[in-house]
């Protein structure tokens, strides 16, 4: 049986897509079941990501062999889409194992949705994918790791692991997708019981697309992480909704058993920058300013051109951004009223300043004030 690969919109010039994570599919019709998946997804320096991949499969008749198959996508936008080494350029160290064996792997470059038939790979060759992605923002075709794997009577194990490089764009500071469709290709067309676990970090800011939960009931949310609202963005064409949680500390984690997702996993850590589309002398003037009700940021990643406030209370409250980021409840009734009017402030009572003990970045945003 041939499958449909789920294909995703480049970005321009203004950004980069790098890769997108995939379920383990099975190159034909099988009656093994996915019984559980414990998929993590772990930051790794600014634009890196671990993800490990746990698997309970069953298999309820003899002992067979499945060719079973990962999807990559290829890069796209501003950034250089040659395959390294007929790899794709930002999947790294892939590995899998299964029921406590290592399993080795091959890697097809394909362009046809219908790539597998009769257990052959419709696929080019490195050079004619190499040739293709020479000067192009866009290349038609994708990466297969493909492997065959024994599965047992009963009950299998598959430990799957590799490292992503972040998407980027103008107003991000990083995005990633992760299709959780492709577990409908299994016998059981579900995942019997799921569990997502995201950890990108302390301070971070992420808005995670409802394109697989309705509600915040299956979310299960660290000490020092506030979920704030679910919304419309009006900037996407689509018009989904939106979650955004606000990570002090800790991650996310989703659990839903008989887990049936329709949609994908998306998140972004929104960007803040000023200046888009303006001369230079506008952006110099382009001064924080609290009174007009200029975003603030919430992640680590501070930016260049938000050190310039235009008056005094807007140099106080950038100033005092790293601890009211830590819950510090402020004396100066005009701070204290401002940091609660933010999203995501969350009084911490047992919080005490120390600029010793900030990030490197923020004591470097605090000189620069």
């Amino acid at each position: 049986m041939s499958l449909a690969f789920v294909f995703f919109t480049g970005y321009s010039n203004d950004g980069a897509f790098r890769s997108a994570g995939n379920q383990l599919i099975p190159m034909y019709e099988t009656d093994i079941s996915v019984k559980k998946e414990i998929l993590t997804i772990n930051r790794i320096g600014g634009r890196k990501v671990a993800i490990t991949v746990y698997y309970e499969f069953f298999n309820p008749k003899a002992d067979k062999m499945v060719e079973v198959g990962f999807e990559a996508t290829s890069p796209s936008g501003d950034v250089n889409a040659r395959p390294v080494n007929g790899h794709q350029p930002f999947i790294s160290q892939f590995t899998v194992n299964m029921n406590d064996s290592t399993v080795p792997y091959k890697v097809s470059i394909v362009s046809d949705s219908m790539y597998y038939k009769n257990g052959i790979y419709k696929s080019k060759t490195v050079a004619q994918a190499l040739k293709e992605a020479d000067n192009a923002d866009y290349v038609d075709f994708f990466y297969v790791y493909h492997f065959k794997a024994k599965f047992k009577q009963g009950l299998n194990i598959i430990k799957h692991t590799y490292t992503a490089e972040l998407s980027t764009a103008v107003y991000e500071d990083y995005s990633y997708t992760y299709i959780l469709s492709a577990a409908g290709r299994w016998a059981n067309k579900q995942i019997d019981d799921f569990t997502l676990q995201i950890n990108m970090g302390e301070y971070q800011d992420l808005r995670i697309n409802n394109t697989f939960f309705s509600t915040l009931t299956n979310w299960q949310l660290p000490e020092g992480t506030k979920s704030i609202f679910i919304k419309k963005d009006k900037r996407d064409k689509e018009d989904k909704d939106k979650t955004e949680f606000y990570i002090r500390k800790g991650g996310l984690v989703f659990q839903q058993v008989n887990f049936k997702p329709t949609g994908e996993l998306f998140f972004v850590a929104p960007g803040y920058q000023w200046g888009m589309g303006l001369t230079q002398q506008e952006i110099d003037d382009n001064h924080f300013s609290a009174k007009r009700g200029d975003p603030l940021p919430f992640s680590v990643e501070y930016p260049d051109g938000i050190h310039s406030p235009a008056d005094d209370l807007s140099k106080r409250i950038l100033k005092n951004l790293p601890y009211a980021r830590r819950g510090y409840i402020f004396k100066a009734p005009e701070l204290q009223g401002y940091f609660e009017r933010q999203p995501w402030y969350l009084k911490d009572v047992n919080y005490h300043p120390d600029m010793s003990a900030l990030t490197v970045k923020e004591q470097e945003w605090l000189k620069k004030l």
